[in-house]
């Protein structure tokens, strides 16, 4: 498996891809607001993408998400967050973006292994950006959406959000045996074994 990555869009959204070499074939995680952007990676790359896994319901993730559906990828999102999927609740109307409504192909829950395109990934749920937000697991990498970042946590201001429950999401990760990559809706790339380390949100009771 070949890890790609897109930075786009007003709020520098991550788009990851990854890809099965011997079929090249890719699942996408977390589409971004950039749909011309995500296709000329596909088409520069030369592979296909099957899948895209969303990591929560705000726009500036699955803002692409009905458009790539509609080329014939399978959108997969947490059960919680798979009522989101429109204007207001994406908050798409609240930054005056566009957001088509749709509904996701399969939702998911709490520490589900799917195998996707031979990718396997594991849904570690870990809400308080949104109560429905996840972070996925595959071999040695973390992608932990809009929850943890390089020396700090999400937002937890928007509607669902909670201070208390992304601090205890965030512990959740931190007791995995073992390091990771991680790879953030956002910004820089980090490890887990620096975020045990020298995030202050660790020490939070």
């Amino acid at each position: 498996m070949k890890l790609f990555h897109l930075n786009s869009g007003p709020l520098g959204v991550n788009t990851y891809f990854l890809v099965n070499e011997s079929t090249m074939t890719a699942v996408v995680i977390d589409g971004g607001e950039s749909y011309k952007l995500v296709k000329k990676t596909e088409s520069d790359f030369g592979f296909k993408i099957k899948a895209v896994f969303l990591t929560h319901a705000h726009f500036d993730h699955a803002g692409n998400a009905k458009k790539l559906q509609d080329d014939g990828a399978k959108i997969y999102i947490s059960e919680i967050d798979s009522k989101k999927l429109n204007v207001k609740d994406s908050l798409a109307g609240n930054f005056g973006r566009n957001f088509d409504t749709f509904l996701p192909d399969h939702t998911f829950t709490d520490g589900q292994v799917l195998d996707v395109e031979g990718i396997k990934i594991k849904v570690i749920m870990t809400p308080g950006h949104t109560d429905g937000s996840a972070t996925f697991l595959v071999d040695n990498m973390l992608f932990t959406g809009d929850t943890l970042f390089l020396g700090t946590v999400g937002r937890t201001d928007f509607p669902t959000g909670d201070t208390k429950t992304i601090i205890n999401s965030v512990k959740k990760l931190f007791a995995l045996e073992g390091d990771y990559a991680v790879y953030p809706g956002h910004d820089e790339f980090t490890t887990l074994s620096h975020e045990r380390q020298y995030n202050t949100f660790a020490l939070y009771e």
